[in-house]
């Protein structure tokens, strides 16, 4: 399809362990973080060290230096692009060149939509993919202009890393309003906002995300990881894992375990 032409993608993929890079770019790359601590520096400015769901842009013309610690598991996933297309994303304001990590507040869709052109990538599916990459872009543009302007805010971040940390949790939702000093239906609208996700669907995606890590990095049954995220029901488990990802938890074993 000549509408989608003006771009290629030399290199694409998943670190799931310690990882530095100290270089100047030869091409353009989203890399994004979704579990561990990551530590950023360009051109040898401003040291950023962030935890949780986050992303950067990686380009040609900057010194980047970024490190993974050695002592935690890592998701993360690192998409390249290059060609005369991204002039015409950079002269639009499509495509932004941040020197700092962008926080990743609706990071199931955002890490969805980069898992599936990696897929697409691998199938030489290019229209498709041009098509994701814009996605994701549009996505960090709008993450990176508008951001969350609540009162609640940082309770809300508060309370968004408290879950990462520990998503098997019996968590009580009309608690956490009270902590914020909010009704529980206004908390649901101002958690929303924050994350594009209601509580319950926030809870539900990183217990999933959780059970994808266990499924990758551990031996341990599908039966015990479903119990071990919250989520004791294996044929629930199973359905909510198959609707989030597109596979089953046993495909995803297979596909992604290290």
């Amino acid at each position: 399809m000549i509408f989608f032409d003006g771009l290629s993608f030399p290199a694409a993929g998943i670190i799931r362990s310690t990882h530095f890079r100290a270089n100047i770019p030869l091409y353009y790359g989203i890399q994004y973080n979704s579990a561990g601590s990551l530590r950023l520096r360009v051109n040898h400015g401003k040291e950023y060290r962030i935890t949780g769901p986050s992303c950067f842009i990686t380009h040609p013309g900057a010194y980047f230096e970024y490190e993974l610690k050695r002592e935690e598991r890592y998701d993360f996933i690192y998409f390249c692009f290059i060609g005369p297309r991204v002039k015409e994303y950079l002269q639009k304001g499509l495509l932004e060149l941040m020197n700092q990590p962008i926080p990743i507040s609706r990071e199931h869709k955002f890490s969805e939509t980069l898992r599936e052109a990696l897929r697409l990538r691998e199938l030489g599916r290019y229209a498709e993919t041009v098509n994701l990459l814009e996605n994701l872009l549009l996505q960090l543009r709008h993450q990176y202009k508008t951001g969350v302007a609540i009162y609640q805010a940082p309770g809300l971040q508060l309370l968004t890393k408290r879950i990462r940390a520990n998503p098997e949790r019996n968590w009580d939702f009309d608690e956490e309003a009270k902590k914020l000093n909010v009704t529980t239906s206004h908390f649901r609208r101002i958690f929303r906002k924050f994350t594009g996700e209601s509580p319950l669907h926030y809870l539900i995606q990183q217990r999933l995300a959780l059970a994808a890590n266990r499924l990758a990095h551990s031996g341990d049954s599908i039966s015990s990881i479903a119990a071990g995220v919250g989520l004791e029901n294996l044929f629930y488990f199973s359905h909510l894992f198959k609707k989030y990802y597109g596979i089953s938890p046993k495909k995803y074993r297979e596909e992604f375990m290290v």
